[in-house]
């Protein structure tokens, strides 16, 4: 009963030091877990007079594990014997069951989930403290067996491991195909291209109406008339149904660029939220070599220039990750603040094909080709119907409106050609890449692997098994860039002229 009470008396005392917050600006709040400045994609934020935080990063680096149910919007964390759960909104948790009065509802803001520090904080046996000074949350285990940080010696804990601080808890998640598919429908170009075809297949059934034969040469001039606006009509309607498949081509390769740039940005939160974290263990290690003479200011200095400039780096891939994520969504209808788990993630796989083969392939199914040979055909019919008694033209210029038809339509194959072949080198350059970075990491996790065995008997600092469990994760996320990268070629490579007929 005694320890209830001390207990509830930390309570009491801890939620009325949060409520000096509620009038001070959210981003303000700095989070220490077991000595390490936690680095969020969102900052913490002030509900009710009661402080919340992104909630993946505090149970993790709490040790628990965490498990998000998205149709119910149901948070479950457990760690050793004990398991908390959490709705979305909702004011009762529950800890073993036993419902719990929160003093704030957990929320959701820009796809991620906020819940009050206090709560799950003493719920999974940690020690909260507040510095109203340095408007500072600290929290530390209390029976992890956690360093105050105050010695370079090692000593056997736990082999720290590399985590992200980044929420991904969102209200929606978004595939590819369900992208393509809003792009399309949002789309103004296509809706033109829509009426387009309606308007081109009318004008055509209307000139065609007075077409009794179809001209072998040069005859009657009121028919041959009649016959050449038929086929400028017949081909303005064909050409309006090529021009929206290209339109529906173009914005399939724009999502699919747009989709694959977004799982870059956020891979460069991610990584810079662990840059930010490693400089931080640097510089804690700076200062206590100085404090015990080991080293100089100078060594603190670098270290400290070093953390200001990781955390610009932070700040600007977050605000990349905004425009990143406000580009698709403009393209396919979203609200520019909406944000969404992105479901698909390209897999690599050897990029195995024959160039020329694709070369001739692309050059007999190309749209843009068959439009320009369309023209061709439509010259060459005029100077075949040509009329001498025509009057503002001559037989030698319809002659040239043929050839500078004919040179248009050899520049597009060329062009697309030319665009087939550079789409598979720079493929090909990307694998070479990519088999490289492979190499590296069987360096990376073996020697990240050798650096844990030494932790566990004394040999290597916690800051060393965190500095090789990095090259790990930079070396993964690298590679998950270039797969990404190919993956969006990949589609270029099979319709090269899909980069120009991107519409929105």
């Amino acid at each position: 009963m005694k320890r209830f009470g001390v207990a509830l008396l930390s309570t009491l005392t801890l939620t009325s030091t949060f409520a000096s917050l509620a009038g001070a600006q959210s981003g303000d709040i700095k989070v220490i877990i077991n000595g390490v400045t936690q680095q969020y994609t969102q900052s913490p934020v002030v509900s009710q007079n009661t402080t919340l935080v992104p909630l993946r990063g505090v149970f993790e680096s709490l040790g628990a594990q965490v498990e998000w149910d998205s149709k119910a919007k149901k948070v479950t964390a457990s760690k050793n014997d004990d398991t908390l759960t959490l709705n979305v909104s909702s004011k009762l948790a529950y800890k073993n069951s036993a419902p719990v009065q929160l003093d704030a509802a957990t929320q959701i803001q820009k796809g991620q989930v906020f819940v009050p520090l206090r709560f799950v904080s003493q719920s999974l046996g940690a020690k909260v403290d507040w510095n109203q000074t340095t408007r500072t949350v600290t929290i530390s285990n209390q029976a992890n067996g956690s360093t105050t940080g105050d010695s370079l010696s090692s000593k056997p804990l736990t082999a720290p491991v590399t985590k992200v601080t980044y929420d991904t808890y969102y209200n929606d998640s978004l595939t590819y195909d369900a992208a393509v598919k809003l792009a399309i429908a949002d789309s103004t170009s296509v809706k033109t291209g829509e009426v387009n075809i309606d308007q081109a297949g009318k004008i055509m059934k209307e000139t065609g109406k007075n077409i009794d034969f179809v001209p072998a040469e040069a005859g009657d001039e009121a028919q041959d008339k009649a016959f050449k606006g038929y086929a400028q009509t017949n081909l303005n309607y064909e050409a309006a149904k090529k021009n929206l498949e290209m339109t529906k081509e173009g914005i399939e390769y724009n999502v699919k660029d747009l989709y694959n740039k977004l799982l870059q940005k956020q891979n460069a939160v991610k990584l810079a939220a662990l840059n930010i974290e490693d400089a931080e263990r640097k510089l804690k290690v700076a200062q206590i070599k100085r404090d015990n003479q080991m080293s100089s200011d100078y060594e603190v200095t670098q270290a400290t220039n070093q953390l200001t400039q990781n955390q610009a780096a932070l700040d600007k891939a977050k605000k990349d990750l905004d425009s990143a994520y406000v580009s698709l969504n403009q393209v396919i209808g979203y609200k520019p603040e909406q944000r969404y788990e992105l479901k698909d993630k390209p897999v690599y796989s050897e990029f195995k094909d024959n160039v020329e083969t694709k070369v001739s392939q692309v050059l007999t199914s190309s749209t843009a080709i068959w439009l320009s040979e369309q023209k061709v055909d439509l010259a060459e019919l005029s100077l075949k119907l040509y009329s001498f008694n025509t009057q503002g033209t001559t037989y030698e210029a319809q002659q040239l409106d043929v050839e500078k038809a004919q040179y248009a339509t050899e520049g597009t194959k060329r062009q697309l050609e030319e665009a087939v072949r550079t789409l598979y080198n720079n493929i090909k350059g990307l694998e070479s890449q990519y088999s490289q970075i492979q190499a590296g990491l069987v360096s990376a996790r073996s020697a990240a692997d050798m650096t844990k065995k030494q932790f566990d008997v004394g040999l290597a600092t916690e800051l060393q098994v965190y500095e090789a469990n990095l090259k790990v994760t930079t070396a993964e996320q690298q590679a998950e860039d270039i797969v990404t990268s190919i993956d969006t070629l990949k589609m270029a490579y099979n319709k090269p002229w899909v980069m120009q007929g991107a519409s929105s």
